[in-house]
């Protein structure tokens, strides 16, 4: 049998190309989910063979739409396609829509369906896969698209670095099969756009593509008309290079037979602004971007890095004070701040910014919904950082109810050794006691309370999460620990330390396990001591208290009065 197809190779003009029926693959998608399979003729496809952009052609034979042009081979030498038939594409009308956030990405990658994988992968050239989808990125700095690609290739989404993001001067053409449609995932001043063809129209419903676009069943993206500035040649792979004009209305569905839309309002985003300051400049951008679990974190990490990049530079020495603010609907906005510094201090900021909105999406507790993310930066280029190297105490011989001089020296990068003065006093009631004193970078603080209290940073509910998430210790800041051998527990992720020794008993013979945590270790005392710098590093000090002898030992060495540890 022989049809034709409709599709746009160049402006907003809908060309046709012949088409020829090789014959039919049962079962391929599956059960009850047959491919047709086809060659197609004409110009430029003899040329390029089956492109990405292509994804949706309608396919028409004897008048009468078959389906949409959806897969192809790794390689091929001829423009032979797979045809989505078009009566599974038209059940996606008659699927609930909800929104499906919690399904999350991992769970439907290309790779769980049959015959699936990505277009570029040599290892499953013998079977069709999905026609990659064109992934359109403006504003996005070029090394943000090559580490992009990395991770998207596999999904069947070809990222390229275009041009304009939404550009609404560009003619609009009928809205009608075979028309060029844009799926927005970001837009604003940086934008990135999946550009395919429209398969079929009934009113104000829409279908598209003839495969996934990301695979995650209900959605809610921004669909829009396309513009096609025409087709990039390569011996690799041609592929259609578009821009998103006029909106349209938004996705509804992304599944294994295509996308389904709805012609009408475009859906809302997560909202982000980002702010970067630096000396004599500053830079301001506002994107809005998939309000996603698994994929929102994975745009927002590349607009950040991207606007960085285009204002000041990913490495090299810098230090950048960052702060964040997440307003979650129904909550409190999370503001946090911190300081990172280093040849990757830009590349620390951008995973310490966005890391709370990725643990708050992916959250396993509640489906959320974040309302706005909002980053500042300020870089200045040179790295302010330091390393604690020793620490000198004003005695040796430690009593209850003393207080302590104490002196840190902190080794500043390409300077001075610097010295910070501090106070303790050591608690009463602690006669004859073996305490431990950490002196101690943010960085070696949270890592050494993770494993004396593990249940405080292991989230049990999303309350928990919210209390983790704002707690943040600043990388400028010295810490002062004092830590007694007292037992204590810790009760639905908080720590309990100042009950007596027969009560902390009675907890650890609750009936309900994971609530009631022992603890070997008790907190007596915290000091905080703002720096000018990073720092790395730590002193332990152990503080035998009522000793007359021995009363300091210095990392496991003899103290000025002598004998071992």
């Amino acid at each position: 049998m022989k049809g034709m197809g409709r599709t746009v190779f160049q402006g907003t003009k809908i060309d046709t190309f012949q088409v020829e029926i090789i014959g039919v693959l049962r079962n391929y998608l599956g059960p009850g989910g047959d491919m047709i399979l086809a060659r197609l003729e004409g110009e430029p496809l003899d040329k390029t063979g089956v492109m990405p952009g292509m994804s949706g052609s309608p396919v028409y034979v004897m008048g009468k739409l078959i389906g949409a042009v959806g897969y192809t081979w790794s390689f091929a030498k001829e423009p032979i396609a797979g045809i989505t038939p078009i009566q599974g594409m038209i059940d996606l009308f008659d699927r609930e829509e909800t929104s499906d956030l919690n399904a999350g990405l991992k769970d439907h990658l290309f790779s769980g369906l049959p015959g699936a994988g990505s277009q570029f992968d040599a290892s499953t050239s013998g079977e069709l896969q999905p026609v990659a989808t064109p992934l359109v990125m403006s504003g996005f700095a070029p090394q943000t698209v090559s580490d992009l690609r990395k991770e998207l290739l596999p999904l069947g989404l070809f990222p390229i670095q275009g041009g304009g993001g939404t550009d609404p001067n560009l003619p609009v053409g009928t809205f009608e099969p075979g028309a060029a449609v844009g799926i927005q995932l970001v837009r604003g001043d940086l934008s990135m756009t999946g550009i395919g063809t429209l398969t079929y129209r009934d009113g104000d419903r829409v279908l598209a593509l003839g495969h996934p676009m990301l695979s995650v069943g209900s959605t809610s993206l921004p669909m829009t008309s396309a513009y096609i500035h025409g087709i990039m040649p390569s011996q690799f792979l041609s592929f259609k290079m578009g821009t998103a004009t006029a909106p349209r209305g938004e996705i509804v569905q992304d599944r294994s037979q295509g996308v389904a839309g709805r012609i009408g309002e475009t859906p809302a985003m997560m909202p982000a602004q980002i702010e970067i300051i630096s000396a004599g400049d500053s830079r301001r951008f506002n994107i809005e971007l998939l309000n996603d679990r698994d994929f929102g974190p994975i745009l927002l990490r590349t607009a950040l890095a991207s606007a960085i990049i285009s204002s000041e530079k990913l490495t090299g020495e810098t230090t950048v004070a960052a702060k964040g603010r997440i307003s979650v609907a129904g909550r409190s906005p999370l503001v946090f701040e911190n300081v990172y510094a280093g040849p990757a201090g830009l590349g620390l900021a951008v995973l310490g910014l966005t890391t709370p909105v990725n643990r708050l999406l992916r959250n396993p507790y509640e489906e959320i919904h974040i309302e706005s993310v909002t980053y500042t930066l300020e870089v200045e280029e040179d790295a302010r950082v330091g390393r604690i190297e020793s620490v000198r105490l004003d005695k040796t011989h430690i009593e209850a109810g003393d207080s302590i001089g104490i002196v840190i020296s902190v080794r500043k990068y390409l300077g001075d050794l610097q010295k910070i003065d501090a106070m303790l006093k050591i608690p009463e009631q602690t006669d004859d006691q073996r305490l431990v004193l950490h002196i101690v970078s943010a960085s070696s603080y949270l890592k050494m309370e993770s494993k004396r209290v593990p249940d405080e940073y292991r989230a049990k509910h999303l309350e928990h999460l919210f209390r983790i998430l704002g707690r943040v210790e600043k990388n400028d800041t010295l810490i002062l620990q004092l830590l007694s051998a007292r037992a204590g527990v810790t009760v639905e992720g908080r720590e309990v330390s100042t009950l007596p020794p027969s009560v902390v008993s009675a907890m650890n013979l609750s009936r309900e396990s994971g609530s009631v945590r022992s603890v070997r270790q008790t907190i007596l005392k915290e000091v905080r001591i703002p720096t000018d710098s990073v720092l790395s590093g730590s002193q332990t000090v152990v503080l035998l208290v009522g000793r007359e002898k021995n009363g300091v030992i210095f990392a496991g060495k003899a103290g000025p009065t002598g004998g071992k540890k």
